[in-house]
């Protein structure tokens, strides 16, 4: 059990977030650079949940274009970060490499290259060749790719606990294992936040709770549609160097660390943990659930029992419902730790010998079109929602805090938002997913 800090809340401040990963450090740090008193609630602690888990691309290729305005600002961000913070996040401008394995794929990728038209984002369209240059030694170079050269990656296990670092130099109060239970409201606008260590007063809340903001949301009677799949990913002994590309390849997702070791998944395998909360919002993924079928496998595991166990009357997740369990549950797949395995020897088999240092898994909060809500409350006022990643989140970690902080010290976003709208979900006017990455 974990031994959390104990800090002192303040009475009052100007903004309560709520949520430690990358999205709520952020929006703590860009706050408190801007001069406002915040306090950051996590139940567990910082980036323990899915921001600490990911596989760490960072990019603008293959994107939502809703998402690209914020996404395409971000990449900017990351460039300067590790200067701005006096920190090491593992920044590395290597670029992003998908790999078609058909010509339909290859469509789908080129689509995707039509769509983001306008945007500026030099993606290169690549024969079987030109995927040899950029990952030498590579056995399945496909019927050819696309390499946004300008993309990169960073290390999710270090960059929001920087980012929160700083935030807390800058004067943010960071209350690690100590979640929220309620919000208050007065004449129709926020007034207070009760956490497990007390009440505090503030004119603003930012929820950024992974997938627990679906609960908050909730409490004002709007409806977000909100669930979780299991993500698997294996850290290796370092290899010989491959590329600085972050990769998807023949079934396998890589990016290649500075020290020569390897972040590899299953790629695009999805594992969902059936619970009775799986049929709360099934009617709404529903259609992306039939469109990646073969993608997608079903688990009746432990965490069904743990399930029925938080349901019942006195447990610790019914007396604080809107926490849950604290700390995470996700345990990597075999499954899927072999498989990435054996598609690394099958791409790499230049690779002669490479072991396993580490698995992890996370739960990952999806919205049903895979575009996250990044929104503004009419009722109340100056309630700020930013989740449902879907799996593509870390990247945007500090953008989006960025653009909250404008928003609320300005009054307006200082990029478009159109798109992540929550009434979306509402009003029918939400798409199928156009990714699946």
């Amino acid at each position: 059990m974990t031994n959390y800090p104990e800090i002192e809340l303040p009475k009052e401040c100007d903004v309560v977030v709520i949520g430690g990963g990358i999205h709520g450090s952020s929006s703590a740090y860009y706050l408190s650079k801007a001069g406002m008193k915040v306090v950051l609630l996590e139940k567990d602690t910082i980036a323990s949940h899915q921001s600490g888990r990911a596989w760490g691309f960072v990019r603008q290729q293959g994107r939502d274009p809703v998402e690209l305005p914020l996404m395409i600002e971000c990449n900017r961000i990351w460039q300067g970060l590790e200067k701005e913070l006096n920190a090491d996040l593992e920044w590395r401008q290597g670029g992003v490499l998908f790999v078609a394995r058909d010509d339909g794929e290859m469509t789908d990728y080129e689509q995707w290259i039509e769509d983001a038209k306008g945007f500026g984002i030099e993606t290169q369209v690549l024969d079987p060749k030109g995927v040899g240059k950029v990952a030498p030694g590579i056995t399945a170079p496909g019927v050819g790719g696309i390499f946004t050269p300008s993309d990169g990656q960073a290390e999710p296990k270090k960059a929001a606990a920087a980012i929160a670092k700083r935030a807390s130099e800058l004067g943010a109060v960071i209350a690690e294992g100590c979640g929220a239970i309620g919000i208050e409201t007065s004449g129709g606008a926020i007034s207070s936040v009760v956490s497990e260590r007390g009440e505090i007063k503030c004119k603003y809340v930012i929820c950024a709770a992974g997938a627990a903001t679906h609960k908050f949301v909730a409490k004002f009677g709007r409806r977000l549609p909100q669930q979780t799949t299991r993500g698997t990913v294996i850290r290796t002994t370092p290899v010989t160097p491959i590329t600085a590309a972050g990769t998807l390849a023949e079934g396998l997702a890589f990016r290649q660390r500075a020290d020569g070791s390897l972040n590899i998944a299953d790629e695009f395998m999805t594992d969902l943990d059936l619970t009775l909360g799986r049929f709360k919002f099934a009617k709404d993924f529903m259609p992306g659930l039939k469109d990646n079928w073969a993608t997608f496998k079903f688990h009746l595991n432990k965490r069904f029992v743990d399930d029925l166990v938080d349901r019942m009357p006195g447990s610790e997740a019914s007396r604080h419902p809107m926490i849950g369990r604290r700390e995470n549950q996700a345990q990597p797949y075999d499954v899927r730790v072999k498989n990435a395995m054996a598609n690394l020897q099958k791409v790499f088999p230049q690779i002669a010998k490479v072991d396993i240092v580490d698995s992890w898994a996370g739960d990952i909060d999806v919205t049903p079109d895979a575009v996250p809500v990044i929104d503004q409350f009419d009722n109340p006022k100056h309630f700020f929602v930013a989740t449902g990643f879907s799996g593509h989140g870390f990247a945007m970690g500090p953008v989006v805090g960025k653009v909250l902080a404008d928003w609320i010290t300005t009054g307006q976003p200082s990029i478009t938002l159109a798109g992540m709208e929550l009434a979306r979900f509402e009003d029918g006017s939400v798409r199928r997913p156009r990714t699946r990455v």
